[in-house]
């Protein structure tokens, strides 16, 4: 199977577009009248909306002055996630999503926690855009690390078991060229002493992909973890709607400084130095400058104190996650 990098196609297929619509329709449908720019979405790989992350697109500035949000509150858990078939292998459970294998041009796979798992949205886009075959291998609560034998004892079993199995699926799976990697930035890890939690958490990840990534594996790519809510996140917007004076995203807004901090991801990354591994980072769909937004274009950004966010979001933000991977595919 050729690596990803393989094709040159730039353009989502029929399917993907459709996809885009049918999602951007429903996120409409909630806005309802509120929403001040009509939704369309086009057969390339932008879409002509100032709805969820399309508010951020510093390509084409825009502004979407609705006070009221989707999902709601009170809906926020009972979205439904964007497809994926489910499978067990050896006892590892995961899910198949983008295009089927006969018309995959190659296969990858979403590995991480399940702040890699709530990516998955965002990766189909990009995986039925590119014609990959995609497999999401996550464990809630466990990254893909060396650093998962340093969990506490009681959640450090289960993610050692997780982690186990995760490598051994890989190496069956030869097929998989690129593997996208997401983790949560905060973790419970208990160091060593004489070792710092951020440094053993580095190293952990640089191990990893070192020892536990085959050679077929081509390309990683770590996206950025989301920019971190605080337990008083969900209470001001429920606040902020109830009185209807004020857009809750800015209302609610946390400071950038403490929401989003140095990715652990990010730093093994740059301790890497090598091409096989690159950083992408989507934190500007999240934040500007100064602060950062649990509602932006309308959309709710996070269905938790967890720092998930909503497939909501998510899938609006397949279109610029298929920029970046575009951007990067031109050096590989």
């Amino acid at each position: 199977m050729s690596s990803p990098g393989g094709g040159r196609g730039t353009r989502p297929t029929r399917p993907t577009a459709r996809r885009v619509a049918v999602c951007l329709a429903l996120i409409a449908a909630a806005l309802g009248a509120g929403a001040s720019t009509a939704l369309s979405a086009t057969t390339g790989s932008s879409v002509a909306t100032c709805v969820g992350a399309a508010a951020r697109d510093a390509a084409h500035p825009c502004f979407n002055p609705t006070r009221s949000i989707t999902p709601t509150l009170e809906d926020v858990n009972r979205v439904i996630e964007s497809p994926c078939e489910g499978r067990i292998e050896h006892g590892l459970s995961f899910c198949l999503f983008g295009v089927p294998a006969s018309r995959a041009r190659a296969h990858i796979a979403l590995i991480g926690d399940s702040h890699a798992w709530h990516w998955r949205a965002a990766v189909d886009h990009v995986a039925r855009a590119e014609r990959w075959l995609g497999y999401s291998v996550t464990g809630p609560g466990c990254s893909f690390s060396e650093a998962v034998r340093y969990l506490p004892k009681g959640a450090r079993a289960p993610c050692v078991d997780f982690y186990r199995r995760a490598r051994a699926w890989l190496k069956r799976h030869s097929d998989v060229s690129t593997v996208f990697v997401s983790q949560r930035n905060a973790t419970e890890e208990v160091p060593p002493a004489g070792q710092t939690t951020f440094g053993v958490r580095v190293a952990g990840f640089e191990q990893a992909w070192k020892k536990s990534l085959p050679r077929t594996v081509k390309h990683v790519i770590v996206i950025r973890d989301v920019p971190a809510p605080t337990p008083a996140t969900s209470p001001c917007i429920r606040r902020v709607l109830a009185a209807r004076a004020h857009a809750p995203g800015p209302a609610c807004a946390l400071a950038r400084s403490t929401a989003l901090t140095t990715d652990v991801g990010g730093a093994a990354v740059a301790a890497m130095h090598s091409k096989r591994y690159r950083f992408v980072d989507m934190s500007r769909y999240f934040c500007n400058a100064v602060s950062c937004f649990p509602v932006v274009g309308g959309v709710l950004v996070y269905r938790d104190a967890a720092g998930h966010i909503t497939p909501a979001y998510c899938a609006t933000l397949g279109p610029y996650l298929l920029r970046r991977v575009q951007f990067l595919r031109r050096s590989w």
